[in-house]
């Protein structure tokens, strides 16, 4: 009989090891210790459980882990979680960071240590960036559907990050927050869980060194929010400075903050990608530059960036068009192969390691989803994400504070 694991970091125990494919009697495999995607999950034909064909058993084992997570994220607290390790050796999890994660008691706080006079930021911060119409903003709505189980989000919070529609050439324009939990505090003002925030971006289109130069001021922490992060094509005559300056470097001063620091930072970075492209990501030059944006990630301190891909619909929507030649072959099993095949695709040509990479379909609908349902396989795989970019943003401000120099590469497992 299935145990449940002791906490959100274990639910790889529903998988015997990577790679490995969990059975429940009648029901579909599971991709468990990466957690790409599920095998079945298009919201168009609710309830979602049955087209996945998960018995019951597991789906609430499912239901019971995405109820873990949620409480874990909820009281989530800056520098206050815990790492489960022995030291050293265990510097890398199951997912391309840190070992252990908030809510873990076994072992000494990841704040211990830091300073008393250092401020801890009240959030942690979640920069989500990718090419244009990759389902950036989509995947932020699904964070909060999921964490809050809502059916929809706030008005101010769908005025804010904006779904691309089909008429349109560009959905986010500016680089903009959005609060995914807000911070709790006692009746003194003291802190008792941090928020957690994303930010959204401009999809890249062009992927020129203008772009890269814009995801460089936004990663210092040099960029105010609700602003468009873009150069300025003039300079100031009087200002003779501006004429050693070069065209990528020229930024408007309203656009950014007086100073920086670990509070106007990212503290962890997610990379999103269309996941039903032939090729992710799509073309040499676009695998250039963001081989490259990795690259300046890590130097910055982005240990481990995590790589979304999303639409796995689009995937089995165009595997069942192109059944006709392979009827005899099972559909699950030509959509694990599809799915492996791009995400291994996506390790070689960014360098990230294998179980960073991650398959999910985001919910549809922003603002009204309830006839769509609750679907418990996307919640997973989102609160998963979310948890893991939360606990790579502990160990990132810890990092920071403790001034721990920074190592150049990532160790890839």
């Amino acid at each position: 009989q299935a145990q449940l694991p002791g906490g959100p970091f274990r639910v790889p125990a529903l998988s015997p090891a990577p790679g490995a494919w969990c059975l429940a009697p009648g029901a579909c495999r599971l991709r468990a210790m990466e957690l790409d995607a599920p095998v079945q999950q298009p919201m168009q034909a609710p309830p979602a459980q049955n087209r996945l064909g998960l018995s019951p058993a597991m789906v609430a084992i499912m239901e019971s882990q995405v109820e873990e997570m949620r409480k874990v994220l909820m009281r989530f607290k800056v520098c206050s979680s815990s790492l489960d390790g022995p030291g050293p050796a265990s510097a890398s999890g199951p997912s391309g960071g840190p070992a252990g994660g908030f809510g873990q008691s076994e072992q000494a706080p990841m704040g211990s240590g830091i300073p008393a006079q250092a401020s801890l930021p009240g959030h942690a911060d979640i920069l989500i960036f990718g090419p244009s119409g990759s389902g950036k903003s989509s995947l932020i709505r699904t964070f909060y559907m999921a964490l809050n189980k809502s059916h929809e989000v706030p008005v101010d919070f769908a005025d804010r990050i904006i779904v691309k529609d089909t008429a349109m050439n560009e959905g986010t324009l500016k680089y903009v927050s959005a609060t995914i939990k807000p911070a709790k505090t006692d009746h003194r003002g003291g802190i008792i869980s941090s928020a957690i925030m994303c930010h959204d971006t401009r999809g890249h289109i062009w992927m020129d060194e203008r772009e890269q130069k814009q995801l460089g001021v936004i990663l210092d922490g040099n960029v105010r929010d609700d602003c468009l992060v873009q150069q300025r094509n003039y300079r100031y005559a009087r200002l003779l400075w501006e004429f050693w300056k070069r065209d990528v470097d020229l930024f408007p001063a309203e656009i950014l903050v007086r100073k920086n620091g670990l509070q106007t930072r990212p503290h962890a970075i997610l990379f999103v990608f269309d996941g039903s492209m032939e090729e992710i990501p799509d073309g040499e030059e676009e695998t250039r530059f963001y081989r490259e944006i990795v690259t300046m990630t890590q130097e910055k301190g982005y240990m481990y960036p995590q790589v979304v891909l999303t639409r796995i619909d689009r995937v089995e929507e165009s595997l069942a068009r192109s059944s006709g030649d392979t009827g005899d072959v099972d559909p699950e099993l030509r959509l694990r192969q599809a799915l492996d095949k791009k995400i291994e695709g996506v390790v070689e040509r960014l360098g990230v390691a294998r179980a960073s990479v991650h398959f999910i379909e985001n919910y549809h609908s922003g603002t009204d989803s309830t006839a769509e349902g609750r679907n418990v396989s996307v919640d997973f795989h989102a609160l998963k994400i979310l948890t893991q970019c939360c606990s790579n943003a502990d160990a990132f401000m810890a990092q920071s504070l403790h001034g721990a120099p920074r190592p150049g590469t990532c160790a890839v497992q």
